[in-house]
């Protein structure tokens, strides 16, 4: 084994090549910063891009083996969940966290049957696992069995674009074209139901007579109303047509702009394994009430204001404390770009190098 020289690592992509959401931001940008280092020889490898069974089932079966043998590797990664049955060489896998087991009907049913039948038997065979926090590390041991001492946490970072100036103007046409001069929330991502549209929804429909939530616009991004028709009939039976914009997926050039546009950025999410939007916005400068539930704590620090994500009259106080007052939204946006800058993909890197080396070691 050449653990003392340069570093032959086959870097599966299959999967984040089908995929847009956190996992494939997470495989991209961590490929990139491991391609810049020194001592390492990235070799990535691919299946088939269409999520097809069949032509994923070969993959698993085969063709993940084949490719890693035709590298000759030191050690393969698959960076989203989904490994091979079996590897030729010390098998690395990311499991960002076990969402597939506790809310499974936010998944396809295969993912959701994979994850709790397959993917248990195969990370407890790997040689490590690398997640994103200490919460996520311990979800992984309660759902997937696997000991906690072969979880690596290795923190996340964000896209370089979130920390760059953006201009006044445009943020300014941006938030008229979406709120036309109300107060502006932003829900980033698809409302699957561990995300919790649903109190911001109630929030934005009871809030008292004259206040400023009860004027307040909402903007949902990563998806369209038909993806989830349940929450367009709730927002027309709340009255809130008028109120609230759906985005569809927006292009990650034009994310800083839109988290810019916000007054608020309203994560009050059941559940996550790390939760890169609100550090994005964070990072832009623009104040994050989110959910105490889950990693979110861990990864949000002070540099937010955190509730209940089961307690709508203190998650309404707390956006409405942000809108109304001045100060706090000053320390937030100081608080919140410091706290930011401490998640960076180059760190990422660093600490996954070290994972890569200690299994490497190990052989």
């Amino acid at each position: 084994m050449k653990n003392r020289g340069r570093l032959s690592v086959a870097f599966d992509m299959t999967f984040p090549n089908r995929n847009t959401g956190g996992s494939a931001v997470y495989a991209y940008e961590l490929l990139a910063e491991l391609r810049r280092r020194d001592g390492l020889m990235m070799r990535e490898i691919s299946g088939p891009k269409s999520g097809g069974l069949p032509g994923t089932l070969r993959w698993l079966t085969s063709g993940a083996r084949q490719a890693t043998k035709r590298e000759r590797v030191d050690l393969l990664h698959c960076p989203a969940f989904v490994a091979p049955w079996r590897s030729p060489v010390p098998l690395i896998i990311t499991m960002h966290d076990a969402g597939a087991m506790r809310y499974p009907n936010d998944f396809p049913r295969e993912w959701a049957l994979y994850n709790k039948h397959i993917l248990p038997r195969i990370a407890r065979r790997a040689q490590a696992i690398i997640t994103g926090t200490q919460a996520s590390r311990a979800e992984l041991y309660r759902y997937y069995g696997i000991n906690p001492k072969r979880i690596a946490v290795t923190r996340y970072g964000i896209d370089d674009r979130y920390r760059r100036s953006l201009d006044s103007i445009e943020i300014a046409d941006e938030k008229k074209r979406l709120s036309n001069g109300a107060p502006l929330l932003l829900f980033p991502g698809a409302p699957v139901s561990r995300k919790n549209l649903d109190i911001v929804l109630r929030i934005m429909e009871n809030g008292r007579h004259g206040s400023v939530i009860s004027q307040a616009s909402l903007a949902i991004s990563g998806a369209s109303e038909d993806q989830f028709p349940h929450y367009r009939d709730l927002i027309k039976a709340g009255g809130l047509q008028e109120r609230v914009t759906w985005l569809g997926r927006v292009a990650p050039d034009r994310m800083p702009l839109l988290y810019a546009a916000a007054d608020v950025v309203v994560y009050p999410s059941f559940y996550e394994g790390f939760g890169l939007p609100p550090l994005e916005a964070m990072a832009v400068g623009t104040p994050v009430v989110a959910s105490n539930a889950s990693c979110l704590p861990e990864v949000l620090g002070n540099a937010a204001l955190l509730a209940s994500p089961n307690d709508d009259r203190a998650f309404s106080e707390a956006i409405e404390s942000v809108l109304v007052q001045g100060d706090l939204r000053v320390v937030l946006t100081a608080e919140g770009k410091k706290r930011a800058s401490l998640f960076t993909w180059a760190h990422c890197a660093e600490e996954t190098y070290r994972v890569y080396r200690s299994v490497a070691s190990q052989k």
